[in-house]
């Protein structure tokens, strides 16, 4: 079943599917126009089905990366920039769902992704961004993606200048990977401030929990950066704390949580001013 399933997921992908062929020459311009939208309504249907299937295999979706690798990063090289976008948040969340099987395939992910976060279309910049952080989280083959550390950071400088609250987002969750994986590889004392300043997140809350973790790492890790930036963030961790409750997942408000009692411990002023902290 799965594997029929595959095959005919594959075909769809690939534009080779008996639905998609051209069944003659007789079609008029708006005729081709509507088979066209119609042609990509399957392609981004498939794509669905794709990362639903990375979903419930989880790292057994590694093997069927084989399959679907190839056709999905073509994609992401189209001349379209809604195919672009599709295509690397497949990357993303087939990422996020096969964890460290992606290992494998770090290489040929990391190149891609080094070229599309300088991508002239912003919704396809935001989700490599989105994509880069996630394959530095599951992979294991640091010696490929750590080299790029300084190239990434480079290209996530202007994402996180940018007005555009998903891009914002998405950058800051990246570099909160980079920093979780690797802070000896990040220039903390730069990017750190930085990210503080992005706080708290306007729109994709999904991005909260590797920031979050991030800083309550650095914390627990005895950071001077962090320290320093305390005054800073408690107003931050007031706002993410309070409402609306969905900012934050348990495990990660459980973390942050922890962390706000660490400071009161050490800074009680500093928590005294926010009614939602000296609650806790």
């Amino acid at each position: 079943m799965l594997e029929q399933v595959t095959t005919i997921l594959a075909a769809l992908v690939t534009r080779q599917h008996p639905c998609q062929m051209d069944m003659g020459d007789d079609e008029d311009q708006e005729d081709i126009g509507e088979t066209s939208e119609y042609d990509w309504l399957a392609v981004d249907t498939a794509l669905d089905v794709v990362i639903g299937l990375s979903a419930a295999l989880g790292s057994q979706f590694g093997e069927l990366w084989k399959v679907f690798g190839k056709p999905v990063m073509k994609l992401a090289s189209s001349q379209e920039a809604f195919e672009r976008s599709t295509a690397i948040g497949v990357v993303a969340e087939c990422t996020a769902h096969m964890g460290s099987a992606v290992t494998p395939y770090t290489g040929t992910l990391l190149k891609l992704l080094l070229h599309r976060l300088t991508d002239e279309d912003p919704e396809s910049r935001s989700n490599a961004a989105y994509a880069t952080g996630l394959l530095i989280q599951h992979s294991e083959d640091a010696g490929t993606y750590g080299p790029a550390y300084p190239e990434i950071l480079h290209k996530l400088e202007p994402l996180l200048q940018t007005e555009r609250a998903r891009t914002l987002d998405n950058a800051a969750g990246c570099v909160s990977r980079m920093i979780t994986a690797h802070p000896d590889k990040v220039p903390i004392g730069d990017v750190l401030p930085v990210l503080a300043g992005l706080l708290p997140l306007k729109e994709d809350f999904e991005e909260n929990a590797p920031i979050y973790s991030c800083i309550v790492g650095l914390y627990q890790a005895g950071n001077s950066v962090v320290q320093e930036l305390t005054p800073q963030l408690v107003p931050v961790f007031a706002a993410v704390l309070g409402e609306p409750k969905e900012q934050l997942e348990e495990e990660t408000r459980a973390k942050l949580v922890e962390t706000v009692k660490y400071i009161a411990k050490q800074q009680p002023a500093l928590i005294q001013g926010h009614a939602v902290l000296a609650a806790l």
